[in-house]
């Protein structure tokens, strides 16, 4: 498998060495993980000598925007390009519109670590054993012999601690930790990491929890909650200004699994799961369209928000009691 992964990895460098112009693509509605792993590998790739453009169809949330290089991100591709990389994207749709038609013909990288990646690209490496997409950046730097600069090593950080909640994911491991460290070592704050994406957030978000916290229903296990446009709009909130509240809610001991429901501006919902050990809620958001991870996933359908809280609340139920019974 390691063998693999290395004669994959040094295939993406050479597609990467032929490439002039490079298009890198992270999903909608970015978190930590796709924020920082775009700057970062765009950050490197300049290095190279390379013409990038960072796109991403949603803005750089405000809680990212002290990551450096978060200003040159794009909502829609600019000019041409000779090579497309998709980021943290565990299917096409994720990259959203920025991911247009005359893009089709031009070879795609898919660099990803969900395991419920639908391998869409031309040329594919998925990693589900990385606990966040910007893991697989710093492999794929120190593989090829890229320098890392204090200001990559921020960006790739802030990937590592939001995905891992600090390192608190069951998925952290000792290859993890060691990317961490070497992170550190090459000039990124871990505390101030940390306290910049987990820890501070606007006073208006933290009022937004509140209405939402207390809308909260908890039936057979599933805890679950809507943050309206009106909600956003009533506190000023746009985009994931209001980002962490599925993680929070998840530390409630009734709950086996948390569903957040959020509006977004062009009438889609954003559908946000985590779970607690036990229950695989990337199965579930699989069967929705979606992917994740088994303790945290989502997915984002179009419809009415009633009509879409009631069939994603059944699924759910469906698919925790057939994970149920599976294990009997």
């Amino acid at each position: 498998m390691a063998d693999q992964s290395s004669a994959l990895i040094q295939q993406i460098g050479q597609q990467i060495a032929d490439a002039r112009r490079i298009l890198i693509i992270t999903h909608v509605a970015p978190d930590g993980d796709a924020i920082g792993s775009l700057l970062a590998l765009g950050r490197l790739l300049k290095a190279q000598g390379k013409e990038v453009t960072l796109a991403c169809e949603d803005a750089v949330p405000e809680i990212y925007a002290w990551l450096p290089g978060s200003q040159d991100v794009v909502r829609q591709g600019k000019g041409t390009c000779d090579l497309v990389i998709s980021l943290d994207c565990s299917d096409r749709r994720r990259m959203g519109r920025v991911y247009g038609d005359s893009l089709l013909s031009l070879p795609l990288l898919n660099i990803d670590h969900h395991v419920t990646n639908t391998n869409f690209g031309s040329l594919n490496w998925v990693d589900p054993t990385s606990v966040a997409t910007a893991q697989m950046v710093l492999t794929l730097a120190d593989s090829l012999g890229w320098a890392l600069d204090q200001d990559t090593a921020v960006c790739l950080l802030t990937g590592l601690v939001t995905d891992s909640r600090s390192f608190r994911t069951s998925n952290v491991d000792a290859a993890s930790v060691r990317a961490a460290l070497r992170l550190m070592e090459a000039g990124a704050s871990l505390s101030e990491v940390t306290s910049r994406t987990l820890e501070q957030r606007p006073l208006a978000s933290v009022r937004l929890w509140g209405e939402a916290i207390g809308a909260l229903h908890l039936e057979d296990g599933i805890l679950w909650t809507t943050v309206s446009r009106e909600m956003r709009r009533r506190w000023n909130l746009n985009g994931d200004s209001f980002s962490g509240l599925a993680n929070f809610l998840s530390g409630v001991r009734e709950a086996q699994v948390v569903v957040v429901f959020t509006e977004r501006d062009d009438g889609t919902v954003d559908v946000g799961m985590r779970s607690a050990p036990g229950y695989d809620v990337s199965r579930i958001a699989l069967q929705l369209g979606g992917g994740g991870h088994p303790q945290a996933a989502g997915c984002t359908l179009s419809g009415d928000l009633k009509e879409i809280e009631r069939s994603v609340l059944a699924e759910v139920r469906r698919g925790m009691a057939e994970q149920k019974l599976e294990k009997t």
